[in-house]
């Protein structure tokens, strides 16, 4: 659908659960879990929690049993070139997680799920079939008075047999291909002023052509927690995404277009997350970009 690019600012509102959905075709499920639920699995050893927040806040306190994770080792992984087109590389990195076919792994972070999510979408990329969030970040657990551990964690590195799901990633020529043809609709994660070029964190500000605006941090509350569906669909609608069409996911380097990614999966949208994103786009001299307002 090539229509011109269009802008939706979704608001803040009252939290219900989404539902999940199946991924179809993709073979994953963008799954969510509640406190409660989360709470329900802390003795069950196929059940990994990963928490992505700065090491000195994971030695004060976190989950029972969460395995810590190094964003910053992750983010320069993933952002050299060729990164994530090199299984190898990737299977030393989710060895140390300790994984088995069996394993569940949910992620979470303090940050609005802009880190989780990254990680949710890395770790699906990667091969796990069961990878989810938390509905709500540790700062909301930790003031309910849910249960906090300060023991360090250490697991015994098993070899995990890394797929890279293609499906689920996008490049530069994958977004090229779309704007032409129409095969997919391109989502932009950033911010107002990055997507209409007045803040420009590369060569070239602006936005891909055809592209719509979903800034991720309307898709989650304060707290960390996503929207309800009721709240967030008729606003898909109203920009023109059309029900189970792909979609392709940007912002300047994967996290926060992993948020737009993991609501759109849930809501029926086969998402692939063009991780690169601007960061790309922006400095290649060849891409055709655009600076004009949503009519």
């Amino acid at each position: 659908m090539m229509n011109a690019p269009l802008f939706v600012l979704i608001l803040l509102g009252p939290l219900t659960p989404i539902n999940p959905l199946n991924d179809g075709d993709q073979g994953q499920v963008a799954r969510l879990l509640s406190f409660d639920e989360v709470e329900a699995r802390l003795d069950d050893p196929d059940f990994v929690l990963l928490d992505v927040r700065p090491r000195e806040d994971y030695d004060a306190g976190h989950l029972p049993g969460a395995v810590w994770i190094d964003t910053k080792e992750v983010e320069r992984l993933a952002g050299e070139p060729g990164g994530l087109q090199d299984p190898d590389r990737w299977k030393t990195w989710i060895k140390r997680l300790g994984l088995t076919p069996d394993s569940a792994v949910y992620i979470y972070d303090a940050n609005r799920q802009k880190d989780a999510a990254r990680f949710w979408w890395l770790v699906g990329y990667l091969g796990v079939d069961e990878v989810g969030l938390i509905n709500g970040g540790f700062p909301l657990w930790e003031s309910e008075g849910r249960p906090v551990s300060t023991e360090s964690v250490r697991v015994e590195p098993r070899d995990f047999p890394v797929t890279l799901r293609v499906d689920r990633h996008a490049d530069r020529d994958t977004v090229l291909d779309a704007i032409r043809t129409g095969s997919a609709q391109v989502i932009d994660a950033r911010s107002d002023a990055e997507f209409l070029g007045q803040v420009a964190r590369s060569n070239r500000g602006g936005h891909v052509p055809t592209a719509c605006h979903i800034e991720w941090s309307t898709l989650v509350d304060d707290e960390g927690r996503f929207l309800p569906e009721e709240t967030v669909r008729p606003r898909l609608n109203a920009i023109g995404l059309e029900p189970g069409k792909p979609v392709i996911t940007h912002c300047q380097g994967g996290g926060r277009a992993s948020v737009d990614a993991f609501v759109l999966q849930r809501l029926g949208f086969p998402s692939r997350n063009y991780y690169l994103g601007w960061s790309d786009w922006g400095n290649a001299e060849e891409t055709p970009v655009a600076t004009n307002p949503q009519p």
